[in-house]
């Protein structure tokens, strides 16, 4: 049976919110469209990306995590907080290569990666993450 969008997108969201990945932030673990507007907390964002219908079901879906940034004390500028960036690249890594699902198979789908969200002060690591699903 195929599975839709936003099917697939829970799945993923109740996989990482039962791993180590989400014991590591602060914060909580939300769907596409769900974190509070405002939140200052380390939070994950799981939002279905792509994918395609057939005997094999494959597609992306992306993870957020958003990482408050610094603000320097002398100029008052925000800047990545590197070195917590650097460890959630590095969780994400983990988590996709240690992932055991019976239904699905996930792998990265490139390089971890943080960008800029100027606008709440924040970075963000995002992960794309390919999925492959046998349907039945």
């Amino acid at each position: 049976m195929t599975k839709s969008e936003k099917t697939i997108e829970k799945d993923l969201f109740r996989l990482i919110s039962d791993s180590q990945l989400a014991k590591m932030v602060n914060g909580k673990v939300y769907r596409a469209g769900m974190r509070p507007d405002g939140s200052k907390s380390e939070d994950i964002v799981v939002k279905f990306l792509t994918g395609t219908e057939g005997q094999i079901q494959t597609g992306v879906v992306v993870v957020n995590i958003y990482v408050p940034d610094i603000v320097t004390k002398t100029s008052g500028k925000n800047l990545e907080n590197t070195s917590r960036v650097e460890q959630l690249e590095d969780a994400v890594i983990g988590f996709v290569q240690d992932c055991r699902d019976v239904e699905y198979l996930y792998e990265l789908d490139g390089t971890p990666q943080s960008f800029a969200v100027e606008e709440i002060g924040q970075h963000a690591v995002t992960a794309r993450i390919h999925y492959q699903r046998v349907t039945n």
